[in-house]
């Protein structure tokens, strides 16, 4: 009988944990460490677009996923005073669900299938060799390792693979608040947007997050220090966006700010994603900002894409090589349309319903905007007429 293969994996998020499922899936032992001391993370919003659908239903996790959550029927772009420039029925990212609720399922789902999951474990490097070293001293061996470690990865960092890293002109301010009565609308038909308002230089996502939450990205340029503060700074984002003023105080009051900070965007490349025995995943390999929302839907494609590539072949370089070049592509088109779609945050006033109006006017932007979205991903197979539980 041959002996199972080992991994390692550093970062219980995304793309660390259905990398785990997967290969565990396929017959190895996984072992994942987790810095914090507790699975329970930021409550933020994640938008389920069609490829994430894919992969929660091959995992065999989608009708609870989606129970946790809520159906957006529209994405609406508005003007600094409430004024609609373009409303889109949510055909390919139509659920918005908390983080923490979707990582408590994978984390159950991996454990379902052996995969052990150490909370308050810090790796602190790992060697092309297999080695995996932790704060507490302990060192560990591996077949393979998986750096899911995050967008300041301690494992990327000291294996020197960072081709670059750009910082972008702006950051956002995530939130969740408890939801009201009247943020649902009063007529279930007349549906459920998530609202997109474009200020000079500012920008407020909201949303549904849950039947009880609502989730807000407050967005402004990195030189902006009133729209950078937090607890934020209700008077200033006021006068930016007057009709939101009562939404503003709701959040400036009740966001739990010993977790949300403003933090600047940045898009990562790297030089390659594997060295030895060592593969980057996620943000520590293919950071992005986050205005097509497929931070994660990439990170989970590209961790489900390494465990099918790691049962194509028993050679080790052969699979990283093969899972690169399969997942590489895609990912760094969605880097550079989400970095695009973010430009109209800079532009003129008159100038920023033209951009937004674009995507329904030129079918090709839109169809680049949402490849990743329409992508079945790899070990998945197409998974139509979706509904969510109620």
């Amino acid at each position: 009988m041959l002996e199972k293969r080992h991994a390692e994996i550093s970062g219980a998020g995304f793309g660390g944990l259905v990398a785990a499922i997967g290969l565990a899936d396929r017959g190895w032992t996984v072992r994942v460490h987790e810095r914090r001391n507790s699975l329970n993370a930021e409550g933020y919003g994640i938008a389920i677009q069609d490829n994430m659908v894919c992969i929660f239903n091959a995992l065999g996790i989608l009708n609870p996923i989606l129970a946790g959550g809520i159906e957006i029927d529209y994405r609406d772009s508005v003007n600094a005073n409430g004024k609609l420039i373009l409303r889109l029925k949510s055909g390919l990212g139509r659920y918005r669900i908390s983080r923490r609720h979707i990582i408590s399922l994978l984390a159950q789902r991996a454990e379902n299938v052996g995969v052990e999951i150490l909370t308050g474990s810090n790796v602190t490097e790992a060697n092309p060799k297999g080695e995996i070293f932790l704060a507490n001293g302990k060192v560990h061996q591996a077949d393979l390792i998986i750096a899911a470690d995050g967008i300041n990865s301690r494992i990327r960092d000291c294996l020197d693979l960072t081709y670059s890293q750009v910082f972008q002109k702006e950051g956002g301010t995530r939130m969740v608040i408890p939801s009201l009565p009247k943020d649902m609308p009063a007529n279930p038909s007349d549906g459920i947007a998530m609202v997109e308002a474009w200020a000079d230089n500012r920008r407020i996502l909201y949303c549904p997050n849950s039947k009880s939450e609502i989730y807000a990205i407050f967005t402004c340029m990195a030189d902006d220090s009133a729209g950078r503060t937090t607890p934020i700074n209700v008077s200033s984002w006021k006068k930016s966006f007057p009709t939101l003023e009562p939404l503003i105080e709701r959040f400036a009051k009740n966001a739990q700010w010993n977790e949300s900070r403003w933090a600047q965007f940045k898009t990562i490349r790297l030089k390659r994603w594997s060295e030895g025995k060592i593969a980057i995943l996620g943000d520590a390999a293919h950071a992005m900002p986050p205005y097509l929302g497929q931070g994660a839907g990439h990170a989970m494609m590209n961790g489900l894409g390494l465990s099918v590539a790691l049962n194509e072949t028993k050679d080790l370089k052969s699979a990283l090589n093969i899972w690169e070049n399969r997942e590489r592509p895609l990912t760094e088109h969605t880097q550079k349309w989400t970095r695009l779609y973010g430009t109209t945050i800079y532009l003129p006033k008159l100038l920023k319903p033209l951009a937004i109006n674009a995507e329904r006017k030129i079918p090709w932007l839109a169809s680049q905007y949402s490849r990743a979205a329409r992508h079945i991903p790899t070990g998945c197979k197409k998974f139509n007429n979706i509904k969510l539980l109620s």
